[in-house]
């Protein structure tokens, strides 16, 4: 039997937790599920905790199919990789195209797949067939600089994973976004400064390890703009 009562605290007009557990199971009713699905959308500080406690639920096999609201934000994560290759295909020099080509052959995890058969590899640049004349020249200098993979996982400063957090290299169409895990993996030129972000929170900048080592990111919420009271 659907539940049909309030999902939402009388007085504060939160989004009660029990009743966060039982949209995310499917056991709620149509218009309530609708409003929770309402208010997920106009409070997006609720985003990862939510996806975070579906992916705990499913685990533990006690999810439903992913309701409609988790099923747009994963569907907007997976899509994230798909925009940097689209953009990454516009560029026509052989150096940036060594680097692409090892990116768009990335497979998009889906919600039944092991994020570890999805991570790109260095030995994919092998790929490439032989370049000539100009093109040859532009991709030696650009594999002077080694490609390394470099996964991580981005988190908050309790250490719960940042869903859909980015990577990306400045000045460049390289990037990923990070998955329900808050897993990411990326291959870039070893010594490159990335960029690492995520609404709300303060971006910070490191440099690719040589050895493609773990890097762990904890990201920190942005200090709120204080207000002036001024008095008449």
């Amino acid at each position: 039997m659907k539940l049909t009562a309030s999902p939402f605290d009388p007085h504060t007009g939160d989004l009660l937790p029990v009743y966060r557990d039982a949209y995310l199971r499917g056991d709620l009713s149509k218009a309530s599920a609708q409003a929770v699905e309402a208010y997920l959308h106009r409070d997006a500080g609720q985003t990862h905790e939510t996806l975070a406690r579906w992916q705990h639920l499913r685990a533990a096999d006690d999810a439903a199919a992913a309701p409609s609201w988790v099923h747009r934000q994963l569907a907007h994560i997976r899509a994230e990789p798909v925009r940097f290759r689209r953009r990454a295909g516009s560029l026509v020099a052989s150096a940036v195209l060594v680097g692409t080509m090892v990116f768009a052959g990335t497979h998009l995890p889906s919600e039944h797949t092991p994020f570890t058969d999805n991570l790109p590899t260095e030995e994919a640049a092998g790929l490439l067939g032989p370049a000539s004349g100009a093109e040859a020249s532009v991709a030696d200098a650009s594999l002077a600089r080694r490609m390394v993979t470099v996964r991580g996982r981005i988190l908050n400063v309790q250490g719960a994973p940042l869903v859909g957090a980015t990577v990306l290299q400045p000045g460049t169409s390289r990037g990923v976004s990070t998955n329900a895990q808050g897993e990411y993996a990326l291959v870039v030129p070893a010594g490159t400064v990335l960029r690492y972000g995520y609404g709300g929170y303060q971006d910070a900048d490191l440099h690719a390890q040589a050895d493609g080592a773990a890097a762990d990111v904890t990201l920190r919420p942005r200090a709120a703009a204080k207000r002036h009271w001024w008095s008449f």
